[in-house]
């Protein structure tokens, strides 16, 4: 029964001409953005590698200077973005494009693109995404908000209801046929865009994999609007009322749920201001942390173990670079503290997430956008993983040319002097992005929420069935 009912639903929609305006509309749309976005993503990468090759060249030829004086000038480093920051560029505009790494301190990323953007950029940011999360329900309630008002207008839910169809088939059957249909419509817009992406991007499994996980994803996203505009459909008893009803749901989710959440969690957690932030970085390395002494009194102790340590009396004495010695100590002292301050705004960002899901129960756009952001690795879990991987290559470099220079210096001088065979010889930063496993733990909790959603649509378009009546 439910397969014919299934079959026939699908015809009539198939055969409603406003199934092929609209089919040709989505296919328009999405096409015409994500081929902007994926040259754009393109252009983007290419400039990333261009620079970064220039920086690496640069550095590789400074020529005989002392090597910390070398490690001063520094080298920028770029994050490479997945071939699904295509489809959703999540927080690139604001996240910054480059990272500076020089010693005693750890730096923020730079050059945000949303800085150089214009008034009209502010109200946001057309890509393939957002017309995937936020117009894309406006078709399915389009299509489904008469499904079964219609029926009851015209008369033939009374006849079906005489020929003992329960209200559960009934529904179940229009439901599934519905989103098959949906997706028939979305297939030729997706079969595009995977082409694109094999044409213009060298492909990963994981970037396959994280595909296949957003594809799916994104149908349950489909199906939970599907399922409340069906239930709506057979609750209210004019497709009027539904399509009212259906217009503010999605308004409060696409629309108000991600600001009235980000509001609220700006609020009851403010981020701090970068002045804020880099001072509260100085005064603990100034003053210490705990029990750790000041920077005079941490000084004293190390230059009293150093002299132990090495059987002499003075730094005259030493053997190796004392002015190295001591850079490097206070560079590990200095990279303790601005690793506990990055780590606590990295924590403080992620309860600003949780904060956020309090607006989910307006709607489950906010868990998909969150979502497509991290699948798309675009987030600011994937974000900071690039930052920590720089971080580490930061250290590398720099312990480096501190050893150089306290080998080749000895007592209290300063004299050494590295060669463009020293600088040719630091790796260059090779960054590896994390696999899917770490998307997915990352949003285990917008995960949870679309699937809470789904349940409570299915849940509701079970109990409108049983309160259907002709």
């Amino acid at each position: 029964m439910i397969l014919s009912i299934v079959r026939k639903e699908m015809l009539s929609v198939l055969r409603d001409g406003r199934l092929l305006l609209l089919a040709c509309s989505v296919f328009a749309v999405l096409t015409g953005f994500f081929l902007a976005s994926a040259n754009e993503q393109q252009q983007i990468q290419q400039e990333k590698q261009r620079v970064g090759q220039t920086a690496k060249e640069q550095w590789d030829s400074q020529g005989v200077k002392n090597p910390h004086a070398a490690a001063h000038f520094g080298i920028y480093v770029f994050k490479p973005d997945s071939a699904l920051a295509s489809i959703d560029p999540g927080l690139r505009q604001y996240t910054g494009q480059a990272l500076w790494l020089e010693p005693h301190k750890r730096n923020r990323v730079r050059f945000s693109p949303a800085a150089d953007q214009g008034l009209a950029s502010r109200f946001g940011q057309l890509t393939a995404g957002f017309v995937l999360y936020a117009l894309l329900p406006l078709l399915i309630i389009g299509l489904a908000f008469n499904a079964v008002t219609q029926e009851r207008e015209q008369g033939t839910l009374r006849m079906l209801h005489s020929l003992g169809v329960s209200g559960t088939k009934l529904l179940l059957g229009k439901f599934t046929g519905l989103l098959f249909v949906f997706v028939v419509v979305l297939m030729p817009a997706m079969l595009v865009a995977i082409i694109i992406l094999y044409q213009n991007f060298a492909l990963t499994g994981d970037d396959l994999l994280r595909l296949l996980a957003l594809n799916s994803t994104f149908l349950v996203y489909y199906a939970i609007f599907a399922a409340l505009a069906m239930a709506a459909s057979a609750w209210l008893k004019s497709s009027r009322q539904a399509l009212f009803i259906l217009l503010a749901f999605w308004l409060a989710s696409v629309l108000v749920a991600p600001r009235l959440g980000a509001t609220t969690a700006e609020i009851i957690l403010p981020i701090p201001t970068a002045t804020t932030f880099w001072n509260a970085i100085k005064q603990d390395i100034q003053q210490g942390l705990a029990s750790d002494g000041d920077h005079d009194a941490r000084a004293a102790l190390f230059k009293a173990q150093t002299l132990k340590d090495y059987g002499v009396t003075s730094v005259e004495e030493l053997p190796v670079g004392f002015t190295a010695l001591n850079r490097n100590f206070n560079d590990r002292y200095s990279s303790r503290v601005h690793a506990l301050h990055f780590d606590n705004l990295s924590e403080l960002c992620q309860r600003q997430s949780r904060l956020i899901h309090i607006a989910s129960l307006l709607g489950p756009t906010i868990a998909m956008r969150s979502i497509s952001m991290t699948l798309s690795g675009m987030d600011l879990a994937h974000q900071r993983h690039f930052e920590d991987a720089a971080e580490n290559y930061r250290h590398y470099f720099i312990d480096l040319t501190d050893a150089w220079d306290g080998e080749r210096s000895h007592g209290s001088g300063h004299n050494a002097q590295g060669h463009d065979t020293d600088w040719h010889s630091v790796k260059a930063f090779n960054y590896v992005s994390p696999l899917l496993g770490f998307a997915l733990h990352t949003a285990w909790l917008d995960l949870l929420v679309l699937l809470g959603w789904l349940m409570a649509a299915l849940i509701l378009l079970l109990l409108s069935a049983k309160r259907l009546k002709p």
